[in-house]
Order: structure tokens, then sequence, then C-alpha cells
């Protein structure tokens, strides 16, 4: 009777922990694993449209790579460049990366290299320990190189090595110092794009940055505390993969193009997978490894030309052969703000099995609005176009940003959340999306939260014609307005995208949560369960006005 009871509190306890992962932003301990086989084909372009003198290119390949949780193998590389080069060579550099490096003299027309190749790519989520104390001891003269400052990563810099040892403070453990400082650095920097430097020391002054700055944010903090790191060059796919939280689903979608991630350095673990916008300990199998460096310059393609840089562009495409994913959700962290995944990793102090279940947190406050009478709120940080490389003289290098947006005029619908604390007249809403083709209308509701999922009852938005929607190249504003006035209170609101007809057109995100809550973008295939929580927030602004 005894073991009953105590079979069935461990339930009842677990059956909470599920629930309160839709409530509770944590780190999720998962065990489980990903397995995928994908074919990939990445295309580079370079428009010619006057003859160039010279032009050299040197691009990353992907190769065979494996540690404790991910291993990648790849199979039936090929390359084929138009026209054909006067040189190419494959070469390694001191880190063992592969590059193919391929150069033209006098050259008339445009450039089409397209890279192929099939990626066997595993993540194994199960339990592990270490016994690597901090500050770290005994680390290789190898791995000592990784502690290296750089240009982009300034871990000699006294504000980085002031805070690395605000965070660190304590820690007896290197599992406890780098999560430490992985949770700020998710806690306290917002995803941007295009952003003017990539440096970690201005990634800490401003508090925003794209996944370079992630990453060398997250780098100058471990190598201030005495931990090597490096930062990863490589491809990110769009596919998305579930995990269940009782009756919903934490959805993990990034965009498909080029990414930096990172590794850190375990004396008895070796070199494990991070990434700062989603796991720790292990990278999914939508991420596929090219190369790992000191700093993200070392890791991006670049290429030189003579007398102009000529435009570049990029397209990668990949087919999953075979996906599958095992997952579950064994316990959670209390930190930080934002949903970050985990394995499970047995430190060498004491650790609680079960942590006590935090006290539910009151709803955050709405973000404080402007002072004016008429004004506009929201998520309204987009750039119209993502950029693509960075010019300096006659050497340009690749941008590890990619366009992050959601085709919304699928079976899926979407809703967007935010939160007011004061009555307000909504003037009109207005989303960040582009328009590829079709015919009809899109609209939008603007519905009441009800037990933190849109409801049913709210305001539905005049329809807008597609004909009327100019096709433009990037992201801009499509605006909503309502037949009648709309007065809101204090409280959440969602907005939640429809459409008729054979529309076809894309709503822009932001990686991660820059504007709300962690579960404030939600996806539903049945229209009204609202299953799948997003991990991003779209981007919206709405004009409102105080009486």
């Amino acid at each position: 009777m005894k073991k009953l009871k105590i079979l069935i509190y461990l339930i009842i306890i677990f059956c909470s922990l599920l629930t309160a992962y839709t409530a509770f932003p944590k780190t999720l301990i998962l065990e489980g694993s990903l397995y995928s086989k994908i074919k990939v084909t990445q295309q580079m372009d370079f428009a010619v449209p006057q003859s160039l003198e010279t032009l050299s290119f040197r691009f990353a390949l992907p190769k065979d790579f494996s540690n404790k949780f991910v291993s990648q193998k790849i199979y039936n590389l090929d390359i084929k460049i138009e026209p054909k080069p006067e040189q190419f060579q494959k070469v390694t550099d001191i880190y063992g990366n592969h590059w193919a490096v391929a150069s033209w003299k006098n050259l008339t027309k445009s450039v089409k290299v397209t890279v192929t190749f099939e990626a066997s790519v595993g993540s194994e989520l199960r339990a592990e320990t270490s016994t690597s104390e901090f500050p770290l001891k005994n680390i290789p003269e190898s791995e000592k190189f990784f502690l290296k400052s750089t240009e982009l990563v300034q871990s000699e810099h006294p504000d980085i090595i002031k805070l690395a040892r605000e965070l660190t403070k304590n820690s007896q453990t290197e599992y406890e110092a780098v999560t430490r400082i992985l949770n700020w650095v998710v806690d306290n920097v917002k995803y941007t794009y295009n952003p003017p430097q990539f440096d970690a020391l201005w990634t800490l002054k401003t508090g925003k940055g794209n996944c370079q700055n992630f990453a060398h944010i997250a780098i100058a903090l471990l190598r201030a505390s005495g931990i090597p790191a490096r930062v990863v060059g490589g491809i990110t796919l769009k596919e998305q993969w579930k995990i269940p939280l009782g009756k919903s689903f934490l959805v993990q979608s990034m965009g498909q193009g080029g990414h930096a991630w990172i590794e850190i350095y375990f004396p008895d673990l070796g070199w494990l997978s991070y990434d700062p916008q989603q796991s720790k300990q292990f990278t999914s199998t939508r991420h596929i490894k090219q190369t790992h460096a000191l700093e993200s310059d070392e890791v991006n393609d670049t290429w030189r030309a003579y007398p102009y840089l000529p435009p570049f562009s990029e397209t990668i495409n990949a087919k999953f052969i075979s996906d599958s994913i095992h997952i579950s959700p064994k316990a959670s962290e209390a930190a930080p703000k934002s949903y970050l995944l985990s394995n499970k990793l047995v430190i060498k102090k004491e650790m609680v099995e079960k942590p006590p279940m935090p006290e539910k947190p009151l709803p955050p406050p709405a973000p404080s609005l402007p002072k004016e009478k008429v004004f506009e709120f929201g998520n309204m940080d987009f750039p119209n176009l993502v950029e693509l490389y960075q010019v300096s003289g006659d050497r340009a290098i690749k941008i590890l940003d990619k366009e992050t947006a959601e085709y919304v005029t699928s079976r899926y619908i979407y809703a967007q959340a935010f939160r007011i604390d004061e009555f307000l007249e909504i003037e009109k809403i207005s989303l960040a999306m582009r328009k590829f083709g079709g015919d009809g209308t899109i609209y939008i509701d603007l519905i009441y939260d009800e037990e933190g999922k849109p409801g049913f009852k709210g305001f539905r938005s005049n329809p807008v014609f597609l004909e009327n929607i100019q096709r433009k190249p990037g992201y801009y504003w499509v605006d909503f307005t309502f037949p009648d006035k709309i007065k809101i209170n204090k409280g959440r609101y969602w907005i939640v995208l429809r459409y008729s007809g054979d529309v076809i057109m894309n709503w822009f995100y932001i990686p991660g949560n820059p504007y709300g809550d962690v579960d404030d973008t939600r996806s539903t295939l049945k229209g009204y369960k609202w299953e799948d929580i997003l991990n991003y927030d779209f981007v919206f602004k709405i004009k409102a006005k105080r009486n």
C-alpha cells in the first residue's frame, strides 16, 4: 500500500511538471534521441554585370565529426562550378576545417557554385557525469589555444572580466559556471538583424545582436573564466521538431541558412555543442557543422574581387530522407527566462533528482507604452532586407543572418500575444509580411486571452485583398483596420492571422522572445486547441490612443 501511494505521488509530481512547462520559463531536461538523414543543396551565386579582372572565393565544406552527444557523417559530397574556375583546390586550415578555394581571371559571366551532400546527424540525449571542477585544472596545451582574446572576442577586456567573475562567483563545478554564463546570455541578449558590429564588447554594451553576437559574448565570458570555448560555423535547417509538454508541444524552428553556435571544452568530456539560442550540451539534427575557430571571421565564407565586389546570393534546400525523433522531458531547471533545452549532466556535487516545484510566478508586466495620446507599440524591430555579406575594402565576408518567417497561409493557424496595462482604443494593427502570390484576402482576429491561449471572443478586422498588396522584396507592414472602434482594457490579447482563397504569404519573426512571454506565440491545426508553443515572436505593431 505504501509503495502504491509513493507511485501515485510521483505520477502526480511528474504530471505537474509537464503541466508547468507551459507556464514556467525554464531549461527543459530532455531524454531520448534525434536522428536525421538529409540531402542538402547549397547554391551560391555571384552576379557579374561587368567584367571582373579577378575573383577568388573561399567557402566551407562540411565534414564528419562527433562528440559525447552529437555525431555527423557526410556522404556523396559534390561541387559543381560554372563557369569553370582557372584554379580550384581543397585545403585544410589549422583547425582541421575543410575549405574549397576557386579563382577566376577576366570573368565575364555570372558564377554559380552548387554544393550537394548527404548528412547523417544524430543527437543522443542521455545522462552523463562530469567531475570537472571550477576553476578548471589540467587543461591540455592544445585546448589552451581557445582561451585567447581576439578582436571579436575581447575576453581580456575589464568589463568582460568583471561580469564573468560576477556570474561565476562561488561556482564549484565547470557545469555550474557554464550554466550561469549561458543563462545570462539567453536572458540579456535580444536577437536583432543586421547589427553594425558582431564583437562581444558591443554585444555586452547594447544587449543585442545576431547569432554571431550571441556566440562571441558567450565565448568571451567563458574564456575570461578560464574555460576554453570556440565558435562553430554551419547551416541550420527550417524543418520543425516538437517536444511533448503534456497536452501541448514546444516547437523548435530556426531559419534555413548560415548559423553560428559554440563548443565548450570539459576536461573529462571533451568538446560539447551549445547553441545559446536553443540548447546546451547538444545541438539538434537541424544543425550541420562545417567549421570551428577562435571567432566567426575565421569560419565564414569570404571572397575578393577586382575592380569591384560582385553581388552575392545564396539558397539552401534540404530534403529529409529520414527523420526520427524520440524525445521526452524528464525534469526542469528554473532558469533562464526563455526556454533552453538540455540533456541531464550529473555534476560532482550532490544534485537533487527532482527539484522542488517553483512557486507560480506572476505574469510579467506589460512593456511600457509611449506617453503620447496617439502612439505605436509592439515588436517593431525588423529589416526590410537581411544583409548576406559585409564589405571591407576589396574583401567580403558572409554574415550568418538569414530570413526567418513562417508560411502563415498554410494548414496551420498562427497567433501572437501582447499585454497592456491600461484602457486603449485600437486604430490599426500592422504585421510584417511578404506576399509571394495567390489570390484572396487576409484578415486578423483580435482575441481575448483565455487560460494562456486565444479564446473565442474578440473582434474581426476588415479584409485586405491580396491584389492591393504590392509585391516587392523584403518584408513590409500590412495594415489591418476594423469596421468599428475597438476599445480594450488591461489584459492579454492575441492577434490571429486568417485568410480566404489561395493566399501565399509569410509573416516575419524574430528568434527568441524579444517582445513578451515565452509562450506568447502559438499555432494550431484544429483552429481552437492552440497546441503548439513556438520559440520566436512574430513582428507586429499597434497604433492606439488613450481617451
